[in-house]
């Protein structure tokens, strides 16, 4: 045994005070009386009522002096040698992915790793500092080098697991960080093993591996997707059996909230089973599949509730208004008209030029030769403008050569080899802008995003080339009008995993956009906002996108559909680099410090002390001789 803080035991010298305190009798005052007969006792003690008396056995000072030995050992901070894990300088990585929800162990996988990370905190010695890395879909640094080992307790306590996979390129690259504030260092990653099998870099300093969780048993919705097929949605359910044994399960299928379909499936060990159903409602709905055990419905199916439940949202397709202001072309109305989910409008030019917009709004603004004095704040086309607010115009140019397309989503399948251009006008597009397609003098096509409003342009007469005439002219349009007026804000038919962001474009009509959650927690994006990122919780949210009139609702669904997370197969060993790391053992010296148990003693005796003091009072009785 060491004491950490030995200078307290100066304060043993308090026992002084208490022990004279006992030996120090009360002085009594001399009065004179006409007769001693009835004070005898007292002449009899007068003798003995001197300022010192010898000191007697007594339980209370007993007691005290045992509260003030136990306070002064806390106080000096007794520590015993023991072996742990790690000492020094160590770096601990807890895993807070989906998986360590995982109840095989009690409570939670989560909650036996805190504790073992607790068992590391009170075995730090003095000179020992931890850092602390929360491993999840983004991994941050709870507390760095941190000797205190109150505030490390309260920052683990803080700790939460979360719903979705773990990130451990970017944990690892935090730890790599933190191991060189320190000459040696030592990283302790307490997981159930969910690390990527190879890939992983290797850290400057030694690994040890804590591992957490005893089964493998669960079963998990592995994918649920709903695709239409002529225009009739068809829904796909896969669930897999992660385990070692053959499983039954009940599959129910919900239609919102009421149940359309049920059937019982046979999984055999480490396999999956699949469903498909179809002519399903032709409905913007929400889809949920569950699966619970056949011969008790409320009884738990197995370690992992997570993956249990997996949703998936149908959008039925809606029109979008396309306003086309021109003074008339026929490749364009033409196009338009056969578009799928467009709904074309056309605005010609007043007698004498002007543009006259109509109020109402519409997803797509479409100007060809022309341009509003005032253009609407929505997502615009530009074809063969003048100049305008985006972009400067110059001259025209007639020899087009040497054109290039360059690689962007927006050209996807675009051939240009067979198209001529006669004549375009020297555009200098802004740096927010990408440059789709090229020719020495002037870019011809190009798109880009400023402030949320997205914008694509022509440099050319469509009537002054043959693109209308090739194949290349409706995919093109078709990859931009669907880049412009996306057929909704978003795509709901893909599910996201926890914590990926989801890219809306909101209406343009829309003044506010409030996204829902599972829990009902809501949340307000700010004005021009397209990304949300808030989707930590599995289940489906609600996109509201508030206009002046109206509120337009959308779905989206977030569900686990990872492997590497339903498998709850503890792992045996870690893959660092070229190292396989096993399970660690208690090898180096730490300290075990006993100051609480001894605070816990002083409180004791300190209840019994009171308690004897006061059951028995002093009582001062007088015989009468007479």
């Amino acid at each position: 045994m060491q004491f950490l803080t030995p200078l307290a035991f100066a304060l043993s010298a308090l026992a002084i005070p208490i022990i004279l305190l006992y030996m120090l009798k009360l002085r009594r005052k001399q009065t004179q009386v006409s007769s001693t007969m009835l004070w005898e006792k007292l002449l009899k003690d007068r003798q003995a009522n001197a300022p010192w008396q010898k000191l007697k056995r007594n339980l209370l000072l007993f007691l005290q002096l045992l509260i003030l030995a136990a306070l002064v050992f806390a106080l000096a901070r007794p520590a015993l040698q023991t072996k742990v894990v790690a000492s020094g300088s160590v770096i601990v990585m807890l895993d807070a992915s989906a998986s360590m929800n995982a109840t095989d162990v009690t409570p939670s996988r989560f909650e036996e790793a805190r504790k073992s990370v607790l068992t590391l905190i009170n075995g730090l010695s003095s000179d020992s500092a931890m850092t602390l890395i929360l491993v999840a879909k983004t991994p941050q640094t709870l507390i760095a080098s941190e000797t205190d080992k109150s505030l490390l307790k309260d920052v683990l306590s803080k700790a939460q697991v979360t719903q979705g996979s773990a990130d451990w390129s970017a944990a690892f690259a935090l730890a790599a960080g933190a191991t060189r504030n320190g000459a040696a260092s030592t990283v302790v990653i307490v997981s159930d093993g969910g690390l990527p099998e190879s890939g992983l870099p290797a850290l400057p300093s030694e690994v040890r591996y804590i591992p957490i969780g005893q089964a493998d048993d669960n079963l998990a919705i592995s994918a649920l997707a709903l695709r239409a097929s002529n225009g009739v949605p068809q829904l796909f359910a896969e669930v897999t059996n992660t385990s070692n044994v053959d499983r039954k399960i009940l599959l129910s299928l919900y239609l919102g909230n009421d149940l359309f379909d049920a059937r019982q499936l046979d999984i055999p060990a480490n396999s999956q089973k699949s469903v498909s159903l179809e002519n399903l409602p032709i409905t913007t709905a929400i889809y949920k599949a569950h699966i619970s055990d056949p011969a008790e419905a409320s009884k738990s199916l197995d370690s992992l509730a997570l993956d249990d439940t997996a949703f998936a949202v149908y959008q039925s397709s809606t029109a979008r208004r396309a306003l086309l202001v021109s003074n008339g072309n026929l490749f364009l109305e033409q196009l338009l008209a056969s578009l799928p989910g467009i709904q074309p409008f056309r605005a010609l030019p007043a007698a004498d030029g002007t543009l006259q917009i109509p109020s109402e709004p519409f997803d797509l603004y479409i100007f060809d030769g022309a341009i509003p004095a005032e253009l609407p704040n929505s997502n615009l086309l530009l074809i063969n403008p003048p100049t305008n607010p985006f972009f400067e115009v110059g001259e025209t140019v007639k020899e087009i050569k040497n054109i290039q397309v360059n690689e962007n989503p927006l050209t996807r399948y675009v051939d240009w080899k067979t198209v001529h251009v006669l004549q375009a006008q020297k555009a200098t597009m802004p740096n927010w802008m990408n440059i789709l397609i090229e020719s020495d003098s002037t870019p011809l096509v190009a798109a880009g995003e400023k402030n949320g409003q997205r914008i694509a342009a022509l440099t050319f007469d469509l009537r002054e080339s043959d693109l209308p005439l090739q194949i290349a002219y409706p995919i093109l349009f078709s990859n931009l009008i669907d880049y412009l007026a996306p057929p909704s804000a978003f795509d709901s038919s893909q599910s996201l995993q926890a914590g990926e962001s989801l890219t809306l474009v909101p209406p343009t009509d829309a003044e506010q956009v409030v996204i829902s959650s599972p829990s009902n927690k809501a949340f307000t994006l700010a004005a021009g906002q397209t990304l949300f990122s808030q989707t930590d919780e599995l289940g489906y949210y609600a996109v509201n996108f508030v206009s002046k009139d109206s509120t337009k609702v959308e779905y989206f669904a977030v569900n686990l559909f990872n492997p590497a997370e339903s498998d709850l197969s503890p792992r045996e060993t870690l893959q660092i680099g070229s190292v396989s790391v096993i399970p660690a053992a208690s090898q180096q010296v730490g300290l075990q410090e006993l100051w609480k148990w001894l605070a816990g003693l002083a409180l004791f005796v300190l209840m019994i002390e009171w308690q004897v003091f006061h059951r028995k009072p002093f009582k001062i009785r007088m015989k009468d001789k007479g």
